[in-house]
């Protein structure tokens, strides 16, 4: 049996593993590369991602959140350099990533334009490269653009209209958060600013610029344990004067600003203002719902 859903398919490539080969002899380097798999097999896994097969010196993933998928992928570079068996070998992979429609087999195997593109991506990559399209990226929020650099368009091998490439160089998430115990007092500043305060339980966190990255996994700012969550959920930030939130999970965000109708997101985004609630999976009034309460506000 098979189904159609949408993935982010990511194929990690190491570069030019026939030098291992020719460097370290079969046995060793056959080792060294089934290390360097099995380090981007578990960042793949760390973000929520399926490893779908290993192919020679290649890892081939799907992960069911862009977000997640974006993230993962840039850190397989850095992985692979900070392993301390691996670390003096100066190895190098490349990635390429894309997002769409695919065909799933219920084996995980997936086919289709999207993991072509992948394919493709990776084959048209430099070393400690990781490339996507331009279209890929369209759903995310604003500030992935400053974790990118377009590279133009190009014919990619077996494809008729030309795609452009962008490079993803990285994140820096919540770099901009100032975390604060709801007991203390606000920090003295220069000058007014806006600012939103979220509180979770007995959380507080302000956040001037953002990203805030909400959800289950450990790599979120904000976690929140409840299985309807996904491991990046939503992630709030800032946009000139006001601070937008992005719904990129599979069960959507449930906004209430002040008295107003509730508001369901779905890979979509909101402006937050005033004074309301948010709820990540279940509607704002259920039993079990994990409230946060957010707060537009200026500070001195």
């Amino acid at each position: 049996m098979s189904r159609t859903t949408e993935l982010a398919i990511c194929f990690a490539d190491i570069c030019d593993s026939t030098a291992l080969f020719e460097e370290y002899g079969d046995d060793k380097a056959r080792d060294i590369v089934g290390q360097v798999l099995e380090v981007i097999s578990d960042v793949v896994r760390e973000y929520n991602g399926t490893v779908v097969k290993t192919i020679g010196d290649e890892v081939m993933g799907t992960f069911p959140e862009l977000i997640a998928a974006t993230s993962a992928v840039t850190k397989f570079p850095q992985a692979v350099r900070q392993e301390e068996t691996l670390a003096a070998l100066g190895i190098e992979i490349r990635v390429g990533m894309c997002y769409g429609s695919v065909v799933q087999e219920d084996d995980g195997d997936v086919y289709g334009d999207a993991v072509n593109t992948a394919s493709r991506l990776v084959d048209w990559a430099r070393a400690a490269q990781v490339v996507t399209t331009a279209r890929t990226l369209d759903p995310l929020p604003d500030f992935f653009e400053s974790r990118t650099r377009n590279l133009g368009e190009t014919t990619l091998r077996g494809k008729e209209e030309p795609v452009e490439i962008v490079e993803l160089l990285g994140e820096q998430s919540g770099s901009n958060l100032t975390v604060v115990d709801s007991r203390d007092p606000e920090p003295v500043q220069d000058q007014d600013r806006n600012v939103l305060s979220l509180r979770y339980k007995d959380e507080t966190i302000t956040v001037e610029q953002g990203p805030l990255m909400l959800g289950r996994g450990s790599k979120s700012d904000l976690r929140i344990a409840d299985s309807r969550v996904s491991r990046m959920h939503a992630v709030i930030e800032r946009q000139r004067d006001s601070f937008m939130l992005t719904d990129s999970s599979t069960n959507g965000t449930y906004v209430q600003i002040g008295d107003e109708e509730v508001m369901f997101l779905h890979r979509e985004q909101l402006r937050l203002h005033g004074t309301g609630h948010l709820s990540l999976g279940r509607h704002v009034e259920a039993d079990d719902a994990q409230l946060l309460h957010f707060e537009c506000k200026t500070i001195s």
